[in-house]
């Protein structure tokens, strides 16, 4: 896709087996689907389509007053842009795209898409007892740190993905992003619901570990694309040598449909006071 300034991203995966991708793309199903799966067309017709709503700015700083902006604000002691936790700014972000009219570089509304923080490092977690991501320098409150980048999935294919990673005792990448949608004039909610899997093609994301009292968190960040991008934003200040994590379950409630028996708990290790024991599973589906 042609966003507005071109993503950077030096990271790579340390398995061969691993595809690096700078971005989301359709899973080899999503893409090879039949003509009458509503929801592989919808897919489909969503990742293809470029959203047009632009603002009109002659010049960057004018980014903080249009629809598009006040999303981010500059941080001095680190020279660059953080969340605005303003009670003000919407939760879903929008940022300015190449049909905006503002400069690329004088906007304040282009994080994003210019691809992840760099001083990020794999290593192998001695807590977790996998490979994890830990920051070589010291990284501020609201800082962008990656987008949680893979295959784009339907329902249908994530439990299917989901179920077998938890029989076959995998790991699990599978992320559901659901956002609640108020339709004013109808009164009545619905939902968006994404679907990331980046087992087989990701990018450095796929490494942040879970945890129940994390140090990052997820925002939901529209670019040119009706599909969000999964984007982890730091929730607190964290220290250099500090892994990276955020919470796999942040958002969504489980309704327990499954029976004690159907459910295959994997133990949680992240060690947190109120840690909840087990990681999130598919009964939440």
């Amino acid at each position: 896709m042609d966003l507005s300034c071109e993503i950077v991203d030096d990271y790579d995966h340390l398995d061969n087996d691993i595809e690096y991708i700078l971005e989301n793309v359709l899973s080899e199903e999503v893409q090879k689907c039949r003509k009458d799966s509503d929801e592989c067309t919808k897919l489909n017709e969503m990742f293809n389509t470029l959203l047009l709503n632009k603002c009109e700015c002659s010049e960057g700083l004018q980014c903080l007053k249009c629809f598009h902006g006040g999303n981010y604000i500059f941080d001095e002691d680190f020279q660059e842009l953080v969340l605005n936790n303003s009670p003000n700014i919407p939760h879903l972000i929008y940022e300015c795209t190449h049909l905006c009219t503002c400069k690329p570089e004088k906007c304040q509304n282009r994080l994003v898409q210019c691809g992840p923080r760099k001083f990020l490092k794999i290593v192998d977690s001695a807590k977790y007892g996998s490979r994890g991501l830990i920051t070589t320098r010291d990284i501020p409150k609201g800082a962008f740190i990656c987008e949680y980048a893979g295959e784009l999935l339907t329902m249908q294919e994530a439990k299917k993905v989901l179920r077998n990673n938890e029989i076959e005792h995998k790991m699990n990448y599978v992320l559901f992003l659901k956002e609640s949608c108020i339709h004013s004039s109808a009164n009545s909610n619905s939902e968006i619901l994404t679907i990331v899997n980046p087992c087989k093609k990701g990018n450095i994301g796929r490494y942040l570990n879970h945890s129940c009292e994390p140090n990052c968190q997820i925002v939901s960040v529209r670019i040119d694309c009706p599909i969000p991008k999964i984007a982890i934003f730091s929730s607190r200040y964290i220290k250099t040598g500090e892994e990276v994590c955020f919470n796999y379950n942040e958002g969504v409630n489980c309704n327990r449909t499954k029976s004690a028996s159907e459910i295959i708990k994997i133990p949680c290790l992240c060690g947190s006071e109120n840690c909840a024991k087990y990681l999130p599973n598919s009964e939440c589906l």
